[in-house]
């Protein structure tokens, strides 16, 4: 704030005695140290609003990441973890599967599982009264059934039915 050099002099004795009253106020240790502390608070305030927030927030973003990215590390680990545990099933169960996948028939083949049935009761002297195979594809294609389950009603004595349960 500048003022001009004849300030004073356009003053009234009254006011002039005012700002003479004001100077030794200053110079009390009171006056000083309040001085200072109103100034302390206003920089830090300043300082906390354009320098330190910005800081604070950044840290927490990046402490936030590397949560993030240490849940993620965790996850992998145990993903390998359960990938290297397969290989090594896949690896000791190698051997057996020609046989387990010869075992598995290329296409379905329910015409010839129901004639097999037949054969086994006549041969057993069973009466089949129905016999009847759930949503089978039996000609043409890629079946995408796997399984085919079915129902069968026969009537015969107790040891009959039993020999032809096996």
């Amino acid at each position: 704030m500048n003022i001009p050099k004849n300030y004073f002099e356009n003053l009234s004795v009254g006011r002039y005695r005012e700002y003479l009253k004001l100077l030794p106020i200053i110079k009390h240790e009171n006056t000083r140290i309040i001085t200072t502390l109103i100034l302390t608070f206003a920089s830090l305030s300043f300082f906390g609003i354009f320098a330190i927030n910005p800081t604070l927030s950044t840290i927490i973003t990046l402490k936030k990441q590397l949560s993030d990215s240490q849940l993620v590390d965790e996850k992998l680990v145990t993903k390998i973890n359960n990938l290297s545990s397969l290989q090594q099933q896949y690896s000791q169960l190698s051997p057996d599967l020609p046989t387990v996948l010869n075992a598995i028939p290329q296409s379905a083949q329910v015409p010839t599982l129901m004639g097999q049935v037949f054969a086994i009761s006549k041969q057993l002297n069973v009466q089949i009264i129905s016999l009847a195979v759930s949503d089978a594809q039996l000609t043409g294609g890629n079946p995408t059934q796997t399984a085919y389950p079915f129902s069968l009603k026969a009537n015969d004595a107790y040891e009959a039915l039993i020999s032809f349960n096996k």
